[in-house]
């Protein structure tokens, strides 16, 4: 009897399930468990009251896997959504150091159509006295009484280039279904390394995931958890495959 170890991790694509074609690949991941659940009922009787017939339903498996990166692509399959190129109005702020009397030179051209607002601040963040602009906001701006080395926040928005790719994670928008292929090694006990496939006709990836922010310990792995479900055409949930010569 052949036994083998599992000690490495699954390369991993998630394709639409209609048309076989490719939405995502996940070849990052750090962690990738498949667990098994299911409910047994018993029928009891007799004295003492034991355990005679046992029934075994609702079968369940859930796949977590969690990514060290994230790419537009996955982002898309925990959202539901799709990155999309287009002008968009992007917030700035600047903290800019007075280097002319009464003159702002901002980085960007600011929108007229949006709100632009102006304080005194002494260390960037710190909102002092607010400042009205002495003539229409462009990327020069006149503030009058601003003495050379004085520092002022600006905050407003530009229009950000065409080449933006802005996502919306929408109210009504929710992950969906895919059909997955990973790849991955099991070793036998002679070290001999043996490619081993799985294959999961339908996979469900689950609405909940995080996006983790901190700026000391290990960076923050996006997880996805999913649930299994029956393929259309079979009684089939995860099929797995050893390539052995």
């Amino acid at each position: 009897m052949t036994q083998y170890g599992s000690r490495e991790i699954m390369d991993v694509v998630l394709k639409d399930p209609s048309t076989g074609e490719p939405k995502v690949y996940l070849e990052s991941l750090t962690t990738s468990t498949f667990e098994f659940q299911g409910s047994t009922v018993y029928a009891r009787g007799g004295k003492g009251h034991p355990k005679r017939i046992g029934w075994d339903s609702e079968k369940d498996v859930t796949l977590n896997m969690e990514d060290a990166l994230i790419s537009k692509e996955s982002l898309g399959v925990l959202t539901g959504s799709e990155f999309k190129k287009g002008v968009k109005a992007v917030h700035k702020k600047e903290v800019i150091t007075v280097e002319e009397l009464d003159t702002l030179t901002l980085e960007k051209e600011p929108l007229t159509t949006k709100p632009v607002f102006f304080y005194r601040t002494v260390d960037g963040t710190s909102m002092g006295e607010k400042l009205i602009s002495a003539t229409p906001v462009t990327q020069e701006i006149t503030l009058t009484g601003l003495a050379v080395g004085e520092k002022v926040i600006a905050d407003y928005y530009y229009s950000a280039p065409d080449t933006t790719q802005s996502m919306t994670v929408a109210s009504d928008v929710f992950p969906g279904t895919y059909l997955l292929e990973g790849t991955t090694m099991w070793r036998n006990e002679d070290g001999k390394d043996v490619e081993a496939l799985y294959t999961v006709p339908k996979l469900k990836v689950l609405p909940g995931f995080s996006i983790g922010m901190a700026s000391t310990g290990d960076p923050q792995p996006f997880t996805f958890t999913c649930e299994v479900l029956k393929d259309t055409k079979s009684t089939a949930m995860v099929i797995i495959d050893l390539l052995e010569d």
